[in-house]
């Protein structure tokens, strides 16, 4: 099912990128997230001999890729340009990296070990990877965790007070981001 799934996103994205730099950088991201989404699925774990090299390698690519671009106008046909996904700077990786590790820790804090220092290294890599945007995988993640967790409890797959993995909804939230973050940016700058 893993493989399939990820053969059909691999066709779309090169359906998407086309044979351009970020092509490979999005498939390698996708890969990871995968990776980390059904580990933490069937175990509950993060792994960290994945995390520390994937920042390692991620980092490698923000200093020698050249950033993206996402171009949009808005509404007041003014065109706003932004370093985007899949790749998006040295300086804004080591930003976003600092800022969802930081959150997380402040997490970790105030719930007394509600989460666990593996979604912490977790959110570093989603940082470092997302930039300044590292809040809406975190938003998506909340969502899509929330919603399913709701259903398991209806379902009565799931008692309430049982934990369910953080991990895999951040995967989720991660991919949608890398695929339609800026679509999501753009929709959300249309109220301003």
């Amino acid at each position: 099912m893993v493989e399939i799934g990820t053969g059909i996103l691999f066709g779309y994205l090169y359906w998407y990128y086309g044979f351009r730099i970020e092509l490979p950088i999005i498939m390698l991201y996708s890969c990871l997230f995968i990776v980390l989404l059904v580990i933490d699925w069937e175990h509950g774990l993060i792994l960290n001999k994945i995390v520390y090299p994937a920042a390692v390698v991620t980092l490698v690519i923000s200093i020698f890729v050249p950033p993206s671009q996402l171009i949009f106008t808005k509404a007041t046909s003014a065109t706003l340009i932004i370093d985007f996904l899949p790749q998006i700077g040295i300086i804004q990786a080591l930003i976003g990296g600092s800022l969802g590790l930081f959150l997380f820790t402040l997490i970790i804090i105030v719930s007394r070990g509600g989460m666990g220092w593996g979604d912490a290294k977790m959110a570093g890599l989603v940082g470092i990877i997302t930039g300044y945007l590292v809040f809406l995988p975190i938003f998506l993640a909340g969502v899509i965790g929330g919603l399913v967790a709701v259903t398991l409890i209806v379902l009565r797959k799931k008692k309430r007070g049982e934990s369910v993995p953080f991990g895999p909804f951040f995967s989720l939230g991660t991919m949608i981001t890398l695929f339609w973050g800026g679509q999501l940016l753009e929709w959300y700058l249309t109220f301003f």
